[in-house]
């Protein structure tokens, strides 16, 4: 079963993108990226994932760059809801810091 959805962190500001792929109670595979609002676009701010055969998070620059950085916090249904609460937890510093980046 695979599975897409979106939901507002702030309306029209910064949303979140989930995504998973899952295989009865398992999920195979999954990514959980942090979009915010800009320049009348969503740009991609941070992303969790496990693709690429780990788990990480790729720290997403406007100029398109990436920082990849892998975590483990489990197998991947835990590594998929910790991603979210941390997105939820932790947004408006990851945009800041994206914005602060346009900025300079």
């Amino acid at each position: 079963m695979e599975r897409e959805w979106t939901f507002d962190l702030e309306f029209e500001v910064a949303q979140v993108r989930c995504r998973f792929l899952r295989q009865g109670k398992d999920i195979l595979e999954y990514t959980v990226q942090l979009e915010l609002w800009h320049e009348q676009i969503w740009n991609p701010v941070i992303r969790y994932d496990n693709a690429h055969g780990f788990c990480h998070y790729d720290t997403i620059h406007p100029d398109g760059t990436q920082d990849k950085t892998s975590i483990y916090r489990g197998d991947a249904n835990t590594n998929f809801t910790w991603a979210i609460q941390e997105i939820r937890a932790n947004w408006k510093a990851h945009c800041s810091r994206y914005i602060a980046e346009v900025k300079s």
